[in-house]
């Protein structure tokens, strides 16, 4: 009996996460200037039009650093910055159950800010950061000398004087 309860528990915790997921995948948001919609996430994917500026759009769905939006004439996607969440009046913002749940942590996700070019760390990852002296001792072996004569020695380099060049492309003190 107590597993049965135990599936239960873990289906519902399942459908709980589904639903916030759901409703969070489709956000609203509005374009902050006039974009082009391609029809897959790619530089050089074809373009299927133009959105103007603080269009509405619902966000369908997003891979790297692309939105997939939907508008009531066009579907497709746009680059990540050229879209912000919410509505484009403030007072006017939606409360969501992806906001009702972040707002339980702490977090607005309403005024979320984007960042793009950061994985792999979560906001806990980076709070319960912790020093590794190991590790800093590892990366101080990698480092190169500051004597750039050890090094030249090394790879079996000789120095050698090069003058200065004058304006005319002449080493200087060679007479003209």
């Amino acid at each position: 009996m107590r597993s049965r309860w135990s599936h239960v528990r873990t289906l519902a915790a399942i459908a709980a996460l589904t639903f916030t997921q759901g409703v969070a995948a489709q956000e609203k948001g509005f374009t902050l200037r006039t974009v082009d919609v391609r029809e897959k996430p790619f530089l050089d994917a074809k373009a299927v039009g133009q959105i103007p500026d603080r269009t509405a759009v619902t966000v369908l769905g997003r891979q790297g650093g692309w939105m997939q939006v939907q508008t009531a004439e066009r579907k497709g996607w746009v680059r990540l910055l050229s879209v912000r969440l919410g509505n484009p009046e403030p007072a006017r913002n939606e409360t969501t159950a992806a906001t009702f749940f972040g707002s339980l942590r702490g977090r607005n996700t309403a005024s979320a800010t984007v960042t793009t070019g950061v994985r792999g760390f979560s906001e806990e990852d980076l709070k319960a950061a912790q020093p590794n002296p190991e590790e800093v001792k590892k990366m101080d072996a990698y480092a190169q000398s500051p004597d750039p004569y050890r090094f030249a020695e090394s790879g079996k380099l000789t120095g050698q004087n090069v003058p200065y060049v004058d304006a005319s492309g002449r080493p200087e003190g060679e007479g003209k």
